[in-house]
């Protein structure tokens, strides 16, 4: 049987991108396989103690009470299933799960045999640093919508990741993309427009979501305009949109 270790199940509305206030059941995967400078989830990215972190999982006991419980790692699918299915907020819309980490695609084994199952019932949001390309192309019939990171080297402190966003941009044809970029003080306009040339010629409607980084590494407001005003001249629909759920003091 096919696990997987999970951080944390819970449910909240999605702070980020163009749902954003849309209500969500999130699954937080562990393992990152990069570590961004302004990384806000070190614990699910594997990167504190592991084997600590690891041993169990947090899942919030039901959709309108912040209070969790403690199961161990790692997860199966059909356990991943239970726990979702408790979660969701029934009504007339169709339920979300929003897959995020770490980077989820790193559990391609696991979502491949999960996924088939969960997308008769819910709409699956994918949110994933975009760099694993092989499992975009073997996973994305089962993803609705995706949330893919463009890692600009000036924001992160990593290498660039060009090549792998583009490869990653041809294997997810088919699904509902939108591209986000985290920008802080030092983030350089050339990395953002390369960014915008990447959506732009992946899908010219595409939305490019400008997230500024929050604490120390902020942008001042004059900048975000500056870079947004930039992105236009290439992308058509480019958006600054701060994370709203940390406003709110929602997980």
């Amino acid at each position: 049987m096919v696990q997987a270790y999970i951080d944390e199940i819970f449910s909240s509305i999605q702070g980020e991108g163009p749902w954003l206030g849309e209500r969500q059941t999130f699954v937080r995967f562990f393992g990152c396989d990069i570590r961004c400078r302004y990384c806000d989830t070190l614990s699910a990215a594997g990167i504190e103690d592991v084997e600590k972190e690891q041993s169990a999982c947090r899942v919030q006991e039901s959709s309108d009470a912040f209070t969790y419980r403690h199961v161990p790692n790692p997860v199966s699918a059909h356990h991943l299933t239970d726990h979702c299915v408790r979660l969701l907020v029934r009504g007339r819309a169709r339920p979300v799960i929003s897959l995020t980490g770490g980077e989820p695609l790193l559990h391609c084994d696991f979502l491949r045999e999960w996924l088939p199952e969960m997308k008769e019932a819910c709409t699956i949001y994918l949110e994933t640093n975009g760099i694993q390309h092989e499992a975009i192309k073997e996973l994305h019939p089962w993803i609705d919508r995706i949330s893919m990171d463009l890692k600009l080297p000036s924001a992160t402190g990593l290498k660039p990741f060009w090549n792998e966003h583009e490869k990653f941009l041809a294997g997810a044809t088919g699904s509902s993309l939108f591209a986000k970029a985290v920008v802080t003080a030092d983030t350089e306009s050339d990395d953002l427009l390369m960014a915008a040339r990447l959506i732009a010629g992946h899908d010219p409607g595409a939305v490019l979501v400008i997230q500024p980084a929050t604490g120390a590494l902020a942008p001042d407001p004059g900048k975000l305009l500056a870079l947004q005003a930039a992105a236009l001249e290439i992308a058509s629909d480019v958006r600054i949109i701060p994370q709203v759920h940390t406003m709110l003091r929602l997980p």
